[in-house]
């Protein structure tokens, strides 16, 4: 069994971070990090969203809706979450080569993101990194060890990773490209912060087959999304 940690969400100006931890079985290899599968086309879309419906369903999870999904594993969804349907993007139900035996998930609202992200990142990766089963625990890294440390109660700093009884927790820079656990978390973190994006889109009047808005800084559209959010008084939405 094999287990990873990943985000989605950690640099944009709008909406909530996304960390998912996986324990896992089976061949990964055709897993690619969520950079590659979501590629803002339907095609990617449908594919990253297979793999995750699918596995959700062997995992027994119900995910009709969005609200649904995020209510099961969040603890918490807005109404308007409730009226996206899955699946989404046109994504399959499918046999995969490898079965996720557990999934562990935290959505960080974007209001608590606004003073300093990565603290927040990395209690929420120490959080799952107690949840999971596997002996060696692989998570990609943000903000450095001290940031990470300060959440491990129990676990002892031995080299270049984390120790706690017979668990095992490592940092790696880039581990999305080169775990396939981790690859795997993060395809689960970008889906679920995609489906944020696209409810609050449609909440929004566009209705495009992909989220309209992504939220990042790069995007051209995220600075008229602020403003829109802020007239409507949607605040919460906002870093």
């Amino acid at each position: 069994m094999r287990s990873g940690i990943d985000e989605a969400g950690l640099g944009p100006k709008v909406g909530s971070l996304f960390v998912v931890g996986v324990d896992v079985e089976g061949d990964l290899g055709g897993i690619k990090e969520s950079k590659e599968v979501f590629r803002r086309n339907l095609r990617g879309y449908s594919i990253g969203e297979g793999i995750v419906i699918s596995s959700l369903y062997g995992l027994g999870i119900p995910h009709r809706t969005a609200g649904e999904l995020f209510y099961n594993l969040f603890g918490w969804a807005e109404g308007f979450l409730y009226e996206l349907e899955i699946p989404t993007f046109g994504g399959k139900y499918m046999d995969l080569p490898f079965r996720v035996i557990r999934i562990s998930a935290r959505r960080i609202p974007a209001k608590n993101l606004r003073k300093n992200r990565f603290l927040e990142d990395a209690k929420a990766i120490c959080e799952i990194a107690e949840s999971l089963e596997g002996r060696e625990i692989i998570a990609g890294i943000a903000g450095g060890f001290r940031d990470y440390g300060r959440f491990l109660k129990g676990w002892e700093l031995d080299g270049k990773f984390f120790r706690k009884g017979g668990k095992i927790l490592r940092f790696e820079v880039s581990a999305d490209k080169n775990f396939g656990e981790v690859a795997l978390a993060s395809i689960f973190a970008k889906y679920f912060r995609e489906l944020e994006m696209k409810a609050l889109s449609t909440l929004l009047g566009f209705y495009e087959t992909i989220p309209y808005f992504s939220g990042y800084p790069s995007d051209k559209k995220t600075e008229s999304l602020i403003k829109t959010l802020k007239s409507l008084g949607f605040d919460e939405f906002i870093r």
